[in-house]
């Protein structure tokens, strides 16, 4: 039986399979821009790169951190998004709200049945967002790449977060929406893993993942801690 569940964050706890781009990109569009994809790209990275040791530094919560990532997309946009970049920035926090409203349920089921982790490629700031949206309390651990020295997909990350809980790899099960960061990986390391994807999307390979699932809410909390035999 499963002793512990561990969690992605971006994308997983505050966007249900939602890939922070993929969000952005979104929002773009609801607003109006109509920039090349490309370019909408290569501004959410630029400033993803550049807002990291910032956002580490100064402990930004989740409006004072996506104000700044957009901000910081603008300089590569230029004139033609600025205009949009408010609408951006506040829809996405509107979004990662209800995610961290779903994950908050998710977690008070699981909450004494499990031990429960997060195991993130993030900024250095991850726990004041995880507070703020009110998940902290329920968790036991939380793996931050940046705090930590080592990111996925190296299943070292995952070995790591096992050996906090005091457990082994195969009485672990991890959840995210990146199949290669959190699935693949999480089973190098030696777990059992439930992708989270958008909508209906079909695995990249199949047999790789113990489950698939494309809401937080199937995650069943009698059903997935027996995925460990």
């Amino acid at each position: 039986m499963a002793r512990a569940v561990l969690f992605d964050y971006g994308g997983t706890l505050d966007g249900e399979g939602w890939h922070w781009f993929d969000r952005m990109l979104s929002l773009y569009r609801q607003a109006g821009c109509d920039q090349p994809e490309a370019e909408i790209k290569q501004a959410f990275y630029a400033a993803d790169h550049a807002i990291a040791e910032e956002a580490r530094l100064r402990g930004y919560g989740l409006r004072s951190l996506m104000r700044r990532h957009v901000e910081l997309q603008m300089e590569v946009l230029g004139p033609a998004g600025r205009r949009f970049g408010e609408d951006v920035a506040e829809g996405f926090c509107a979004m990662t709200e209800v995610g961290w409203e779903r994950s908050r349920a998710l977690l008070s089921r699981l909450r004494g049945r499990v031990r429960i982790g997060v195991v993130s490629n993030f900024y250095g700031n991850l726990e004041v967002l995880l507070a703020e949206a009110g998940l902290a309390a329920a968790l036991d651990t939380v793996v931050e790449s940046a705090c930590v020295g080592v990111e996925k997909p190296d299943p070292a990350i995952y070995r790591l977060a096992a050996e906090r809980l005091g457990l082994a790899p195969r009485e672990v099960v991890m959840v995210g929406d990146s199949f290669e960061r959190d699935v693949r990986a999480s089973r190098r390391a030696g777990m059992h893993a439930i992708w989270l994807r958008r909508g209906e999307a079909e695995p990249p390979e199949p047999g790789v993942a113990d489950r698939v699932i494309s809401r937080l809410a199937e995650i069943d909390p009698m059903r997935d801690v027996e995925l460990v035999g």
